[in-house]
């Protein structure tokens, strides 16, 4: 068996030491990518907004990147319609029109930057009949339940909006109006 010499011993160090360098590099790479990742997540929610001046159905992303919209549809009564909130308000034939109705269209290739807060549906002035309305025809996750008892909705067949999107690196989540939370895909 060869004996160990310094310069064997300096040479195995320095290989060791080369070794642990890369792994940490590597790892600071990882951390460094993931980071970057999570600088641009988008979050996106649906919620309703009533006040005194309107009610409105809103797509919010309070993430911090903007997310493109790739899909855009709604699930009604077991069946799947490929339509925004409002063209699926104006489709039902509801008396909403005569409130004054405010629309800004969530479709496919639109970008929601971080931070925006999108009216999709906006119900002109909020009277008792209308927030009814609203909450008979959707299932909306971010409305507190004594809001849909108080107007007598609570239960029933409701729409739900779906709207999936991507991140600027291509990941893709799905967004409920029945969910508070996004789905990763």
């Amino acid at each position: 068996m060869a004996k160990f010499d310094s310069d064997k011993w300096l040479a195995i160090s320095a290989i060791v030491v080369s070794v642990g360098t890369l792994a940490a590099l590597a790892y600071q790479s990882m951390l460094m990518r993931d980071s970057e990742r999570a600088s641009k997540l988008p979050y996106l929610y649906i919620s309703l907004q009533s006040n005194e001046q309107a009610n409105s159905l809103e797509l919010t992303n309070s993430g911090i990147g903007p997310a493109l919209i790739d899909e855009v549809h709604v699930e009604y009564k077991g069946k799947t319609l490929p339509t925004d909130g409002y063209d699926f308000v104006v489709a039902q034939h509801l008396d909403f029109t005569k409130y004054g109705l405010g629309v800004d269209k969530i479709q496919k290739g639109r970008l929601i930057p971080a931070g925006t807060t999108i009216r999709m549906v906006e119900f002109g002035r909020a009277r008792d009949g209308l927030l009814a309305g609203i909450l008979g025809l959707f299932e909306i996750a971010e409305v507190p339940r004594d809001w849909y008892m108080s107007t007598g909705t609570l239960g029933g067949d409701k729409a739900v909006l779906v709207i999936t999107y991507t991140s600027v690196f291509g990941e893709r989540w799905r967004v409920r109006s029945d969910r508070i939370v996004p789905d990763a895909l």
